[in-house]
């Protein structure tokens, strides 16, 4: 019977994963690289609506999440739902790119070290990913000149 399984695994598992969210939560609206250099794991895996081509390493995705930070009115952006499974964290957002509302998700896997391992950003609708493309060049461009 279901009711007789131990449940601890799983629920150490979400319990640990939420802590590992409320440190997200915290800092993802800093712009101190230090920060993504303490959440995300050397070996992450970044995938990005407009690149094909999953991102790997910390250098590579903390230069992607930075970009999105210029990109997205982060007086705007709202995580508006939250799914929680495991070490597994969906997180719905809004926001806006000028004048064009963007509603997305981030798809976030951790480590049990609290690590950020995996990070995949979906986003619609095309207009926004079509705007989000030109942004997000104009952001990467002025933050590689850095």
């Amino acid at each position: 019977m279901l009711a007789n399984q131990p449940l601890e695994p799983f629920n150490t598992s979400m319990t640990e994963t939420k802590k590992f969210l409320e440190k997200w939560y915290k800092a993802y609206r800093s712009d101190d690289p230090k920060f993504l250099d303490e959440i995300l794991d050397e070996f992450v895996i970044f995938s990005s609506p407009i690149v094909f081509k999953p991102i790997e390493g910390k250098e590579m995705t903390k230069l992607y999440l930075m970009g999105a930070g210029k990109t997205f009115n982060m007086d705007k952006f709202a995580y508006v739902r939250e799914v929680i499974d495991g070490l597994d964290v969906i997180l719905e957002f809004e926001t806006y790119i000028d004048n064009i509302s963007v509603n997305g998700v981030d798809m976030i896997r951790w480590n049990t070290e609290g690590k950020i391992i995996d990070f995949k950003v979906m986003v619609r609708p095309l207009q926004a990913i079509n705007k989000l493309q030109i942004k997000m060049s104009e952001s990467l461009d002025s933050l590689q000149k850095k």
